[in-house]
């Protein structure tokens, strides 16, 4: 009997010696999750998002601020105090003599004829970051019926603008190279002829042929080299010319430079310029020096009042074409295609 109870006892002992370390273990169990729960909650804390309500605001006869809601508030980072009472210029708008005259014509139009316009404007946040809005504006008519002011409701459209923008530049451009693809270098070649011919501006056409280099690395080394070729050319390209100039890939494997400003002999310098720099550059993939001459340029320049685009680019192709034929690589032009090639020359790049 005594020894039954001892066991028991024992046994009693036991049972409570676990029942506590399991309760400490629990314990320290819940403090974790606890811990956790609130780590979590820190990280998935939303910052305030801004408004989506349609921004609006009024202002009198005289473009000066008379409301604010609190969406624009927000939207744009006012307060409201730093915008009611003061003009719609060098607040929400752009303090320039283009940006008030702008306003101020469809302005007079609301205010005179009490007519509804909806246009795209352009409003500054706090930051002066410009933002393209969507407004419909309104007259503000008292009881009466005369015109005190207007009503702007806007939306914000900068992100569909920018959107746009990003996809127009995407289906204008080559998608190995990123240069123009041949149907935007030809709106933008004719574009910028007429404009350099009306005004009577320096214009000119260089032309990179890389057919007979493509042809040879594709064949004796890989499709992969020639594309890297392609790549390489438009990036020679690119760093040689300013940045009102634009560069197309056409003809599979041209590379029209598109030269605002720029006068026959200028257009040569940057020719042999062009062509001496390319030779190290075609020799890292693999090239030898014989084959890494493989290039053809030809440039012509807009030829007085009868010239057009298409004959301008016909010249270009018509030189490089013969060229092909001959297998002759170089500068190739009107007045040069029997002259050697010469060290380039520097070159107004600007």
């Amino acid at each position: 009997m005594l020894i039954g109870i001892i066991i028991l006892a024992v046994v009693t002992l036991v049972l409570l010696g676990i029942c506590f370390v399991q309760y400490k273990k629990l314990k320290t169990l819940q403090l974790q999750l606890k811990e956790l729960l609130q780590e979590s909650s820190a990280q998935t804390e939303e910052k305030p998002q801004p408004l989506v309500d349609d921004m609006n605001f009024k202002t009198d006869k005289n473009l000066v601020i008379t409301f604010v809601n609190d969406s624009l508030c927000q939207n744009l980072g006012f307060t409201k105090e730093a915008l009611i009472g003061k003009s719609v210029f060098g607040t929400l708008m752009e303090n320039s003599e283009s940006t008030k005259s702008n306003v101020l014509a469809y302005a007079n139009k609301i205010l005179k004829k009490t007519k509804i316009v909806n246009n795209e404007i352009l409003l500054r946040n706090a930051q002066g970051k410009t933002l393209v809005v969507q407004c419909h504006q309104r007259p503000i008519l008292n009881e009466i019926l005369e015109c005190t002011g207007i009503s702007f409701i806007c939306k914000n459209i900068s992100s569909a603008k920018e959107l746009q923008k990003q996809l127009l530049d995407f289906n204008e451009r080559d998608i190995l190279t990123q240069a123009l693809n041949q149907e935007a270098f030809y709106k933008c070649f004719e574009r910028d002829f007429k404009r350099a011919k009306r005004y009577h501006k320096d214009f000119s056409l260089l032309v990179l042929e890389t057919k007979d280099l493509c042809k040879f690395i594709n064949q004796g080394i890989s499709f992969e080299r020639g594309d890297n070729l392609l790549k390489a050319m438009y990036n020679l390209c690119a760093e040689k010319v300013k940045k009102n100039c634009s560069i197309g890939r056409f003809d599979q494997t041209k590379f029209g430079l598109i030269l605002n400003g720029y006068s026959r002999e200028k257009t040569d310098a940057l020719a042999q310029d062009i062509y001496e720099s390319s030779k190290p550059i075609i020799k890292k993939l693999g090239v030898d020096t014989y084959n890494a001459q493989m290039l053809i340029l030809s440039y012509t320049e807009l030829k007085g009042f009868t010239d057009t685009f298409d004959n301008m680019l016909e010249r270009t192709k018509r030189h490089i074409q013969n060229a092909l034929k001959k297998h002759q690589y170089g500068i190739i032009t009107s007045v040069n295609d029997k002259k050697n090639i010469s060290a380039p020359t520097k070159y107004e790049k600007d």
